[in-house]
Protein backbone atom coordinates (compact mmCIF):
# COMPACT_ATOMS: atom_id res chain seq x y z
CA UNK A 1 0.00 0.00 0.00
CA UNK A 2 2.66 2.53 0.95
CA UNK A 3 4.42 2.26 -2.58
CA UNK A 4 1.13 4.13 -3.52
CA UNK A 5 1.70 6.94 -1.80
CA UNK A 6 0.47 10.28 -3.34
CA UNK A 7 4.17 12.23 -5.09
CA UNK A 8 3.14 15.24 -3.24
CA UNK A 9 2.72 16.70 -0.06
CA UNK A 10 -0.03 18.72 -1.25
CA UNK A 11 -1.61 16.19 -3.19
CA UNK A 12 -2.57 13.88 -0.48
CA UNK A 13 -5.11 10.85 -1.69
CA UNK A 14 -8.45 12.22 -0.87
CA UNK A 15 -9.91 9.36 -2.58
CA UNK A 16 -7.60 6.84 -0.63
CA UNK A 17 -8.78 8.51 2.81
CA UNK A 18 -12.25 8.70 2.35
CA UNK A 19 -12.73 5.70 1.55
CA UNK A 20 -12.18 4.95 4.77
CA UNK A 21 -16.12 4.40 6.03
CA UNK A 22 -15.06 5.79 9.58
CA UNK A 23 -12.79 8.37 8.44
CA UNK A 24 -15.89 9.52 5.30
CA UNK A 25 -18.39 9.48 8.52
CA UNK A 26 -16.27 11.54 11.15
CA UNK A 27 -16.78 14.11 7.49
CA UNK A 28 -20.13 13.90 7.20
CA UNK A 29 -21.02 14.40 10.95
CA UNK A 30 -19.57 17.64 11.03
CA UNK A 31 -21.15 19.25 8.22
CA UNK A 32 -24.41 18.03 9.10
CA UNK A 33 -26.70 20.58 7.60
CA UNK A 34 -29.92 18.25 7.29
CA UNK A 35 -29.91 16.66 10.89
CA UNK A 36 -29.38 13.28 8.72
CA UNK A 37 -25.74 12.74 8.45
CA UNK A 38 -25.75 11.95 12.83
CA UNK A 39 -28.14 9.33 12.70
CA UNK A 40 -25.78 6.98 9.81
CA UNK A 41 -23.39 4.27 11.14
CA UNK A 42 -20.74 3.03 9.22
CA UNK A 43 -23.04 -0.27 9.10
CA UNK A 44 -25.60 2.08 7.21
CA UNK A 45 -22.83 3.43 4.08
CA UNK A 46 -21.87 1.21 1.28
CA UNK A 47 -19.10 2.64 -0.85
CA UNK A 48 -20.07 2.28 -4.74
CA UNK A 49 -17.62 0.61 -6.65
CA UNK A 50 -17.89 2.71 -10.05
CA UNK A 51 -16.98 6.07 -11.54
CA UNK A 52 -19.08 7.78 -13.65
CA UNK A 53 -16.76 10.25 -16.10
CA UNK A 54 -18.19 12.75 -18.53
CA UNK A 55 -17.63 13.13 -21.76
CA UNK A 56 -18.02 16.82 -21.58
CA UNK A 57 -15.45 17.69 -19.99
CA UNK A 58 -11.96 16.25 -20.43
CA UNK A 59 -10.31 13.98 -18.34
CA UNK A 60 -12.73 14.21 -15.31
CA UNK A 61 -15.03 11.55 -13.55
CA UNK A 62 -16.41 11.60 -10.38
CA UNK A 63 -14.33 11.01 -7.10
CA UNK A 64 -16.62 9.14 -4.42
CA UNK A 65 -19.62 8.01 -4.36
CA UNK A 66 -22.05 6.72 -1.01
CA UNK A 67 -25.04 4.58 -0.94
CA UNK A 68 -26.49 5.24 2.49
CA UNK A 69 -30.01 3.91 4.24
CA UNK A 70 -31.03 5.02 7.45
CA UNK A 71 -32.80 0.99 8.69
CA UNK A 72 -35.19 2.79 11.35
CA UNK A 73 -36.98 5.51 8.87
CA UNK A 74 -35.98 3.26 5.81
CA UNK A 75 -34.24 6.34 4.46
CA UNK A 76 -32.01 6.00 1.47
CA UNK A 77 -29.46 8.03 -0.43
CA UNK A 78 -26.76 8.72 -1.97
CA UNK A 79 -23.77 10.93 -1.43
CA UNK A 80 -21.72 12.10 -4.22
CA UNK A 81 -18.13 13.33 -2.75
CA UNK A 82 -15.87 15.45 -5.03
CA UNK A 83 -12.29 17.17 -3.92
CA UNK A 84 -10.86 20.14 -5.99
CA UNK A 85 -7.46 21.95 -6.20
CA UNK A 86 -8.07 24.52 -8.07
CA UNK A 87 -11.49 26.37 -8.27
CA UNK A 88 -14.43 24.93 -11.19
CA UNK A 89 -17.11 27.29 -11.85
CA UNK A 90 -18.63 24.47 -13.67
CA UNK A 91 -18.25 22.64 -10.41
CA UNK A 92 -22.46 22.62 -10.24
CA UNK A 93 -22.89 21.72 -13.55
CA UNK A 94 -20.67 18.89 -13.32
CA UNK A 95 -22.29 17.48 -10.20
CA UNK A 96 -25.74 17.87 -12.02
CA UNK A 97 -24.45 15.16 -14.83
CA UNK A 98 -23.22 13.12 -12.31
CA UNK A 99 -26.44 13.13 -10.50
CA UNK A 100 -28.42 12.36 -13.69
CA UNK A 101 -26.07 9.24 -14.12
CA UNK A 102 -26.01 8.49 -10.96
CA UNK A 103 -30.34 7.94 -11.81
CA UNK A 104 -30.20 6.53 -15.50
CA UNK A 105 -27.50 3.90 -13.61
CA UNK A 106 -30.42 3.29 -10.70
CA UNK A 107 -33.20 2.68 -12.91
CA UNK A 108 -31.98 -0.36 -15.01
CA UNK A 109 -32.52 -2.27 -12.07
CA UNK A 110 -36.44 -1.84 -12.54
CA UNK A 111 -38.64 -2.44 -15.04
CA UNK A 112 -40.09 -0.31 -17.24
CA UNK A 113 -43.08 -0.36 -15.89
CA UNK A 114 -42.53 -0.03 -12.45
CA UNK A 115 -40.99 3.47 -12.95
CA UNK A 116 -43.77 4.76 -14.71
CA UNK A 117 -46.01 3.93 -11.77
CA UNK A 118 -47.09 7.10 -10.17
CA UNK A 119 -45.66 6.19 -7.08
CA UNK A 120 -42.36 5.43 -8.05
CA UNK A 121 -39.36 8.03 -6.46
CA UNK A 122 -35.72 8.36 -7.66
CA UNK A 123 -33.46 8.56 -4.51
CA UNK A 124 -32.22 11.93 -3.16
CA UNK A 125 -28.53 12.41 -4.24
CA UNK A 126 -26.22 14.87 -1.72
CA UNK A 127 -23.62 16.59 -3.50
CA UNK A 128 -20.50 17.72 -1.47
CA UNK A 129 -17.06 19.28 -2.38
CA UNK A 130 -14.13 19.35 -0.51
CA UNK A 131 -11.76 22.36 -1.47
CA UNK A 132 -7.75 22.71 -0.86
CA UNK A 133 -6.52 25.19 -3.17
CA UNK A 134 -4.69 27.85 -2.22
CA UNK A 135 -7.40 30.28 -3.83
CA UNK A 136 -10.40 31.12 -2.10
CA UNK A 137 -13.23 29.55 -3.89
CA UNK A 138 -15.29 31.56 -5.92
CA UNK A 139 -17.82 29.84 -7.79
CA UNK A 140 -21.61 29.42 -6.73
CA UNK A 141 -22.34 26.52 -5.02
CA UNK A 142 -26.21 27.19 -7.00
CA UNK A 143 -26.58 25.88 -10.62
CA UNK A 144 -29.07 28.54 -11.52
CA UNK A 145 -26.31 30.86 -11.19
CA UNK A 146 -24.53 29.26 -14.11
CA UNK A 147 -27.87 29.68 -16.28
CA UNK A 148 -28.35 32.53 -18.40
CA UNK A 149 -30.95 35.41 -17.23
CA UNK A 150 -32.23 32.51 -14.61
CA UNK A 151 -33.83 35.61 -12.08
CA UNK A 152 -36.00 36.32 -15.35
CA UNK A 153 -37.36 32.87 -15.21
CA UNK A 154 -37.54 32.21 -11.41
CA UNK A 155 -38.52 29.16 -10.01
CA UNK A 156 -38.93 27.67 -13.69
CA UNK A 157 -35.30 26.83 -14.06
CA UNK A 158 -33.56 23.55 -12.44
CA UNK A 159 -31.78 24.48 -9.32
CA UNK A 160 -29.90 22.65 -6.54
CA UNK A 161 -27.29 23.51 -3.88
CA UNK A 162 -24.22 21.55 -3.28
CA UNK A 163 -22.25 21.32 0.47
CA UNK A 164 -19.08 22.95 0.47
CA UNK A 165 -16.16 22.08 2.66
CA UNK A 166 -13.72 24.94 2.20
CA UNK A 167 -10.15 23.78 3.85
CA UNK A 168 -8.65 27.49 3.55
CA UNK A 169 -11.58 28.84 5.51
CA UNK A 170 -10.97 28.88 9.09
CA UNK A 171 -13.94 28.60 10.67
CA UNK A 172 -14.82 25.43 8.86
CA UNK A 173 -16.71 22.92 11.14
CA UNK A 174 -13.91 20.17 10.04
CA UNK A 175 -11.55 22.17 12.06
CA UNK A 176 -13.20 22.39 15.17
CA UNK A 177 -12.64 19.30 17.19
CA UNK A 178 -8.71 17.75 17.56
CA UNK A 179 -9.49 14.41 15.81
CA UNK A 180 -7.58 12.21 13.55
CA UNK A 181 -9.48 13.57 10.58
CA UNK A 182 -8.79 17.12 11.51
CA UNK A 183 -5.01 16.13 11.98
CA UNK A 184 -4.71 14.44 8.53
CA UNK A 185 -6.55 17.02 6.68
CA UNK A 186 -4.22 19.66 8.44
CA UNK A 187 -1.05 17.63 7.46
CA UNK A 188 -1.90 18.19 3.83
CA UNK A 189 -2.07 21.93 4.24
CA UNK A 190 1.64 21.92 6.27
CA UNK A 191 3.96 23.87 4.40
CA UNK A 192 6.72 25.10 6.76
CA UNK A 193 8.40 23.48 10.03
CA UNK A 194 6.84 25.54 12.51
CA UNK A 195 3.57 24.55 11.04
CA UNK A 196 4.36 20.50 11.64
CA UNK A 197 6.09 21.26 14.80
CA UNK A 198 2.43 22.54 16.14
CA UNK A 199 1.02 19.16 15.14
CA UNK A 200 3.24 16.92 16.52
CA UNK A 201 2.61 19.12 19.73
CA UNK A 202 -1.00 18.11 20.01
CA UNK A 203 -0.45 14.06 18.26
CA UNK A 204 -1.92 12.79 21.59
CA UNK A 205 -4.98 14.76 21.83
CA UNK A 206 -5.56 14.27 17.88
CA UNK A 207 -5.43 10.69 18.33
CA UNK A 208 -7.77 10.41 21.20
CA UNK A 209 -10.73 8.20 20.64
CA UNK A 210 -8.94 7.10 16.66
CA UNK A 211 -9.67 3.70 15.31
CA UNK A 212 -7.10 1.47 14.34
CA UNK A 213 -8.28 1.41 10.56
CA UNK A 214 -8.16 5.42 10.72
CA UNK A 215 -4.47 5.18 12.40
CA UNK A 216 -3.39 2.81 9.58
CA UNK A 217 -4.75 5.75 6.95
CA UNK A 218 -2.19 8.31 9.42
CA UNK A 219 0.01 5.88 8.89
CA UNK A 220 -0.33 6.28 5.63
CA UNK A 221 0.04 10.16 5.18
CA UNK A 222 2.18 11.00 7.60
CA UNK A 223 5.36 9.80 6.23
CA UNK A 224 4.34 11.79 3.08
CA UNK A 225 4.68 14.83 5.48
CA UNK A 226 8.11 14.14 6.04
CA UNK A 227 9.38 13.11 2.55
CA UNK A 228 11.72 16.20 2.46
CA UNK A 229 13.93 15.04 5.32
CA UNK A 230 15.06 12.04 2.77
CA UNK A 231 14.61 8.50 2.32
CA UNK A 232 16.36 7.33 5.80
CA UNK A 233 14.02 10.10 7.51
CA UNK A 234 11.12 8.42 6.05
CA UNK A 235 11.32 4.99 6.66
CA UNK A 236 12.38 6.18 10.37
CA UNK A 237 9.19 7.68 10.48
CA UNK A 238 7.74 4.91 9.11
CA UNK A 239 9.25 2.28 11.67
CA UNK A 240 7.79 4.71 14.57
CA UNK A 241 4.17 4.90 13.25
CA UNK A 242 4.13 1.22 14.29
CA UNK A 243 3.92 2.03 18.01
CA UNK A 244 0.87 3.64 17.44
CA UNK A 245 -2.28 1.84 19.25
CA UNK A 246 -5.91 2.13 18.86
CA UNK A 247 -7.29 5.39 20.69
CA UNK A 248 -3.51 6.77 20.38
CA UNK A 249 -1.70 4.39 22.82
CA UNK A 250 1.53 4.32 22.63
CA UNK A 251 1.96 8.27 21.10
CA UNK A 252 4.57 9.00 23.22
CA UNK A 253 7.76 6.61 21.93
CA UNK A 254 6.55 8.16 18.57
CA UNK A 255 6.41 11.53 20.48
CA UNK A 256 10.23 10.91 21.57
CA UNK A 257 11.22 10.07 18.31
CA UNK A 258 9.66 12.82 16.23
CA UNK A 259 11.25 15.28 18.87
CA UNK A 260 14.57 13.45 18.01
CA UNK A 261 13.75 14.39 14.32
CA UNK A 262 12.78 17.89 15.42
CA UNK A 263 16.17 18.43 16.95
CA UNK A 264 18.41 17.48 14.26
CA UNK A 265 16.58 20.08 12.26
CA UNK A 266 17.83 22.43 14.59
CA UNK A 267 21.16 21.33 14.76
CA UNK A 268 21.51 21.21 10.94
CA UNK A 269 20.39 24.53 10.83
CA UNK A 270 23.02 25.99 13.10
CA UNK A 271 26.23 24.12 11.66
CA UNK A 272 25.04 25.70 8.19
CA UNK A 273 24.40 28.99 9.91
CA UNK A 274 27.88 28.67 11.24
CA UNK A 275 29.70 27.42 7.76
CA UNK A 276 27.31 30.51 6.33
CA UNK A 277 28.97 33.09 9.14
CA UNK A 278 24.82 32.97 10.48
CA UNK A 279 25.43 31.80 13.81
CA UNK A 280 24.43 34.38 16.05
CA UNK A 281 21.26 34.60 14.37
CA UNK A 282 20.22 30.94 13.84
CA UNK A 283 21.24 30.58 17.78
CA UNK A 284 18.29 33.61 18.82
CA UNK A 285 16.00 31.66 16.03
CA UNK A 286 16.69 28.37 17.74
CA UNK A 287 16.13 29.92 21.40
CA UNK A 288 12.75 31.63 20.65
CA UNK A 289 11.23 28.43 19.04
CA UNK A 290 12.09 26.67 22.42
CA UNK A 291 10.62 29.43 24.53
CA UNK A 292 7.42 29.25 22.30
CA UNK A 293 7.22 25.39 22.52
CA UNK A 294 7.56 25.83 26.05
CA UNK A 295 4.86 28.53 26.22
CA UNK A 296 2.61 26.23 24.00
CA UNK A 297 3.28 23.05 26.40
CA UNK A 298 2.87 24.80 29.45
CA UNK A 299 -0.74 25.56 27.95
CA UNK A 300 -0.89 22.10 27.32
CA UNK A 301 -0.60 21.37 31.49
CA UNK A 302 3.29 19.62 30.73
CA UNK A 303 5.41 19.56 34.30
CA UNK A 304 8.28 21.26 34.04
CA UNK A 305 11.24 17.97 33.39
CA UNK A 306 8.77 17.34 30.62
CA UNK A 307 9.09 20.51 28.56
CA UNK A 308 12.86 20.37 29.90
CA UNK A 309 13.19 17.49 28.44
CA UNK A 310 11.60 18.20 24.92
CA UNK A 311 13.30 21.57 24.74
CA UNK A 312 16.37 21.57 26.64
CA UNK A 313 15.37 24.78 28.53
CA UNK A 314 16.58 25.42 31.80
CA UNK A 315 14.36 24.58 35.02
CA UNK A 316 14.84 28.25 36.08
CA UNK A 317 13.89 29.66 32.53
CA UNK A 318 10.65 27.27 32.33
CA UNK A 319 9.50 28.81 35.95
CA UNK A 320 10.07 31.95 35.04
CA UNK A 321 7.57 31.32 32.00
CA UNK A 322 4.96 29.31 34.09
CA UNK A 323 5.11 32.81 36.76
CA UNK A 324 4.26 34.52 33.64
CA UNK A 325 1.54 32.88 32.31
CA UNK A 326 -0.03 32.41 35.98
CA UNK A 327 -0.44 36.25 36.29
Amino acid sequence: MCSNLPHNVNDLEYKYIFSNKSLFLRLLKRIDRINIFNKLTEEDLELVDKNYVLPDFSEQESDLLYKARLQEEELFFYILFEHQSTVDYNMAMRLLFYITDIWRDWLKQFDKNQFKNKSFKFPPVVPIVLYDGDNPWTASVNLKERIMNFEVFGKYIVDFEYILIDLNDPDEMIFKYKDILSLILKLNKVKTEKELERLFLDLYEYLQGAKEKEINTLKICLPVVLKELGEDKVQEAKDMLECIDVGGEGIMPLFQNLRKIREEWYHEGIQKGIQDGLQQGLQQGLQKKELEIAERMIVKGYSDEEIHEITGLDIEKIKELRAKHNN
